[in-house]
């Protein structure tokens, strides 16, 4: 036997990670509704203007309640890049709850309009308010009608509500139409049916109690990458969002998910990558889904039942993927207490 010592192996040091991006962050000086407008605005859709225009509201909201067993948590982030140039964030997003339900709508304005930002926090409160009248007194089965042809119908209605609200904005101001655009997807139940519709880019995912998920319907893309082929309130947008109403019985879903595209683009496929994120926000960014479609966390922690899911979900949406600067906005509507897994062979 030698003598000689035996060598301990040689430790291997894992590469650094690369540091995280700095966002810098720079405060519009542009208003942003002008001061002109204001009253038009808060005439076409009354205390929007607190909402979405206040200082504070700037880089990021959200909102967080619960109707009866369903819990409802929304927040949206102001992107990379337009923190970065001083520009407003052009997505909006809102949640309202009524007696019999919820409403929730995610708009993204186009970066090709000037008021974006106007069209998509108007076209959130015309839906959800226009859903919120329309729905919130009807009982079970009003008049021989089931919920979800009381649904179908209401959101056929709310469609057309948003799309006069946004006209008469226009008309009111003498803006274009076109400086307005922007997408819109909502979700609402009533009673026991959920009902959606969209149109323009985005993605809305339908995670079942079995662990499966699904997309009831497809973004209204384009030709090429990040081509929008309707925008409201476009010619022709609002036959695209009336043909897009789809409603389903509540039972077995374990949440819905809208998402703008500033979620959608790091998570494509959006299908076949929402069960990875939704059991981040689950159960924090656990080694199995830290590194789920290339995006690196920046919040690592659970946030559905965070403390503050609010503050939670903000942090959640900084996360990091190369390429990826624009404004975020995701909504989660659960049931409470589901704890959703995906299947075993997903």
């Amino acid at each position: 036997m030698s003598d000689e010592p035996v060598a301990s192996p040689e430790s291997v040091t894992a590469p650094p990670l690369p540091p995280r991006p700095v966002w810098t962050v720079v405060t519009p000086t542009v208003p942003w509704c002008p001061d002109e407008w204001r009253e038009h605005l808060e005439a076409i859709a009354p205390g929007i203007v607190i909402g979405h225009g206040a200082p504070e509201h700037e880089e990021a909201m959200g909102t967080h309640a619960r109707r009866s067993d369903w819990d409802l948590l929304l927040a949206s982030r102001r992107g990379r890049l337009h923190a970065h140039r001083g520009e407003h964030r052009e997505d909006a997003g809102t949640v309202l709850l009524y007696e019999h339900g919820w409403c929730a709508a995610v708009a993204d304005g186009a970066g090709s309009a000037p008021y974006s930002r106007l069209g998509a926090a108007i076209a959130v409160h015309a839906v959800t308010h226009a859903l919120k009248d329309l729905l919130q007194p009807l009982p079970p089965h009003a008049g021989g009608v089931l919920p979800a042809t009381a649904l179908q119908t209401a959101l056929l209605t709310a469609a057309s509500d948003v799309q006069q609200a946004m006209q008469a904005f226009a008309e009111r101001t003498g803006c274009a139409p076109r400086a307005l655009r922007t997408t819109l997807l909502v979700a609402a139940l009533h009673h026991d049916a959920i009902g959606l519709l969209q149109v323009g880019d985005g993605g809305i995912v339908w995670l079942h109690d079995d662990g499966r998920t699904s997309q009831p319907m497809q973004g209204d893309a384009g030709e090429f990458s990040g081509e929008v082929a309707h925008f409201l309130p476009d010619a022709g947008a609002l036959a695209r969002l009336q043909q897009s109403v789809v409603v389903q019985s509540a039972a077995g879903c374990a949440a819905v998910l809208l998402a703008s595209d500033g979620v959608e683009d790091p998570w494509y496929p959006l299908p076949r990558h929402a069960g990875a994120l939704y059991q981040q926000l689950q159960h924090g960014a656990a080694s199995e889904y830290a590194t789920a479609a290339g995006v690196s966390p920046a919040h690592t922690r659970a946030v559905l039942d965070a403390p503050d899911p609010v503050r939670a979900l903000v942090e959640w949406l900084s996360f990091e993927k190369r390429g990826e600067n624009d404004d975020r906005t995701l909504c989660v509507a659960r049931r409470v207490g589901s704890v959703w897994a995906p299947l075993a062979a997903a």
